[in-house]
């Protein structure tokens, strides 16, 4: 007999330990700080240090990352009045992304007119909350934002994830680093009044626990071209031609989930409702559908109502693409289910008569008893049947699990069952057993 099919979720993936995305980067938005110092430079080298000013974040050896936070406004230690203030700072007028604060970094730092080889960078580094597993694919994003400032732009700045801190400073550059996330490097950098967001997805190689952020590639490998500023700094700086500052905020990684292929098998009928195939949808995941080898929608799932047998196939694109393949066979010759309540008595006398020795009730055509559970009057579980996935027919005799008579008294159970269009139910009720 074939089963009348209403709406049919087919899940095609699923997150590790049934958890949400979680984002690896701690302190993400800048907005955690330790210590009291509202203006102050990352300190250096070591990404396990817990006397950061600016938690979590640190830099490299002669690298000196600034901070931004409206406390600065007020704050008296600075070198240069408002030198790290919100939203007019020494290198240019912005305001966060998102929360109170953002961080600057040098790009690219010319040290000797007009050489443009020997340059000088700043990186801002961060320890993840947990190592990068191999072969899996992650998203990873962060925000900048060109400062005023600048009369040079160029066509560098990338994220990094590496498994050990990288040996860089400011003179010397491996060039043969990769970043896994970088600008379009036909373009350069240029927005001073937005937010640009700086994204891709990339699999990890495994065991990469440190993010860094900025440029990493020597003067002989950036293309670099001059703009015009007017920007007034109140810090006093003489040459902007001498470098590229640009702001950091809203720094992400996430796991994207790992598809998991199933094979599926579906019967429709003329009078079956419209079938829901396909999942919820993922972030950075894209999604096609083809029915018969026709594309036909890209969300990530589809109502569908076929009147011949046809053969649907979902491709979920991150940083792969996998297939699942659905065949929905249409059938004129479908009997529908008809779903039956089951009549439940609520007395019996097991006083071994004969007569209505133990409570028992068919579960009615096509269902079938997944668990019973007896409690007595003071909630205390007596008698439990479980998993009977063939069992059409529930009855209890009287006794505990373990066999002991229980006296006379009311008792309440609850009954679980799956009817034949395979949902599921839970019942409640009393029953008064009488010696």
């Amino acid at each position: 007999m074939l089963k009348r099919i209403t709406y049919l979720f087919i899940y095609l993936f699923i997150y590790l330990s049934g958890k949400t995305q979680v984002n690896l980067v701690p302190n993400a938005s800048f907005e955690d700080t330790v210590g009291g110092n509202c203006w102050t430079q990352m300190l250096v080298d070591n990404p396990l240090l817990t006397t950061h000013y600016l938690k979590n974040w640190c830099t490299y050896k002669n690298m000196t990352p600034d901070y931004y936070n409206p406390c600065a406004n007020f704050f008296s230690g600075n070198p240069y009045p408002n030198q790290a203030s919100i939203p007019h700072n020494c290198y240019g007028y912005q305001y966060p992304r998102s929360g109170d604060g953002y961080v600057g970094i040098l790009l690219y730092g010319l040290n000797n007119l007009p050489d443009s080889t020997n340059i000088s960078s700043e990186l801002a580094v961060i320890k993840l909350k947990q190592k990068l597993k191999a072969n899996t694919c992650y998203y990873g994003e962060f925000f900048y934002s060109f400062s005023n400032i600048n009369a040079i732009s160029i066509n560098q700045l990338g994220m990094m994830l590496s498994q050990t801190t990288a040996t860089l400073n400011p003179f010397i550059f491996d060039n043969t680093i990769n970043y896994q996330l970088q600008l379009d490097t036909t373009q350069f950098l240029s927005d001073t009044s937005n937010w640009t967001k700086i994204s891709g997805k990339f699999v990890a190689q495994g065991g990469e626990e440190f993010l860094t952020i900025g440029n990493i590639r020597d003067g002989a490998h950036v293309k670099k071209q001059f703009i015009n500023t007017s920007f007034s700094t109140p810090c006093g700086i003489s040459n902007p031609h001498a470098g590229v500052y640009v702001y950091i905020d809203d720094v992400s990684i996430y796991e994207l989930p790992t598809p998991q292929l199933q094979s599926n098998a579906i019967t429709i009928c003329p009078n079956t409702d419209t079938l829901v195939l396909g999942d919820t949808a993922r972030i950075q995941t894209r999604y096609q559908w083809f029915a018969n080898g026709t594309a036909i929608d890209t969300t990530s799932f589809i109502k569908v109502k076929p009147n011949q047998t046809t053969t649907y196939v979902l491709q979920s694109i991150n940083c792969t693409t996998t297939t699942q393949t659905i065949v929905v066979t249409y059938s004129a010759n479908c009997e529908p289910i008809i779903v039956v309540e089951p009549i439940i008595p609520n007395v019996f006398t097991p006083n071994n008569d004969s007569i209505n020795d133990v409570w028992r009730f068919s579960l009615g055509k096509g269902n079938v008893l997944k668990d019973i559970a007896i409690f007595n009057r003071w909630g205390n579980l007596i008698y439990q049947k479980t998993n009977n996935l063939t069992h059409t027919t529930v009855l209890w005799d009287g006794r505990t699990t373990s066999g002991e008579e229980t006296p006379s008294g009311v008792y309440f159970y609850v009954l679980q069952y799956t009817d034949g269009n395979g949902d599921e139910h839970k019942k409640n009720g009393y029953i008064t057993l009488i010696r």
